[in-house]
């Protein structure tokens, strides 16, 4: 009687440790398969990110080129503008200094060449110094 208790007590441990074991295995397996799928998530979603970043990326650039274009064009404009101011005082300074030179101002009179000079600049708005 003791052996048949004996033999049914390690057969029902041996049967225990075997489910213990089947079950640890299939648990196993569950949290690998788990933690696979976690990080294929994690891959994905970094992957969609760092595209996103670049995306965001070529827009900003984008958008810096064409502000960088205004800016070039609107710098470009206020050149030209004043190169054109500069040459009209240059040009009205030298045509006074030629003015002046002459004798006949010694007078105080403005010649005919000068009177053109002056009413010239008065048309043109360009009468205040600047």
């Amino acid at each position: 009687m003791i052996k048949a208790f004996i033999a049914k007590f390690y057969q029902a441990v041996i049967i225990t440790m075997a489910v213990f074991l089947l079950l640890s295995f299939v648990g196993l397996g569950v949290q690998t398969w788990r933690a696979e799928h976690w990080k294929e998530k994690a891959q994905s979603a970094e992957s969609e990110c760092n595209t996103k970043i670049l995306e965001l990326r070529q827009e900003q650039l984008r958008s810096l080129a064409e502000k960088q274009n205004e800016i070039n064009k609107v710098s470009a404009d206020y050149e030209a503008e004043k190169s054109k101011q500069r040459v009209q005082v240059e040009t009205v300074t030298r045509e006074v200094q030629k003015i002046v030179e002459r004798p006949v101002y010694l007078n105080g009179c403005f010649d005919d060449d000068g009177l053109q000079q002056l009413n010239s600049l008065i048309a043109s708005g360009s009468g205040k110094p600047p």
